[in-house]
């Protein structure tokens, strides 16, 4: 278990992009939103190793994604010095892999 994490700051954009998103169709599904979000990450800082490593990766650190319950999102992150790096909000329909470039940046 770990108790802590960060968000890389793109992640967090990205975040927050998504709440804005989903507020300006329906308040309600943004808050939704969160919530799913915020239980994909205690469900990743619980056990960070049970979540799918992202596919194809083979190099450290290991990286892996959590779905967004009812959302087409995954929390992508890694473990970093005993503490959880969401390195992206990554819509599921959109540009894989696109965070990658996020190493060193957090």
């Amino acid at each position: 278990m770990i108790h802590e994490f960060d968000f890389h700051p793109d992640a967090s954009a990205e975040f927050n992009a998504a709440i804005d998103w989903y507020d300006s169709r329906d308040a309600r599904v943004g808050a939704t939103f969160v919530t799913n979000v915020q239980s994909a990450i205690a469900a990743a800082l619980e056990a960070p190793d049970s979540w799918a490593v992202w596919p194809g990766w083979t190099r450290e650190p290991v990286i892996h994604s959590k779905g967004v319950r009812n959302f087409p999102y995954r929390i992508v992150y890694f473990v970093h010095d005993e503490r959880l790096i969401i390195i992206a909000v990554a819509h599921t329909n959109r540009r894989p892999g696109f965070w990658q470039d996020r190493f060193g940046n957090e």
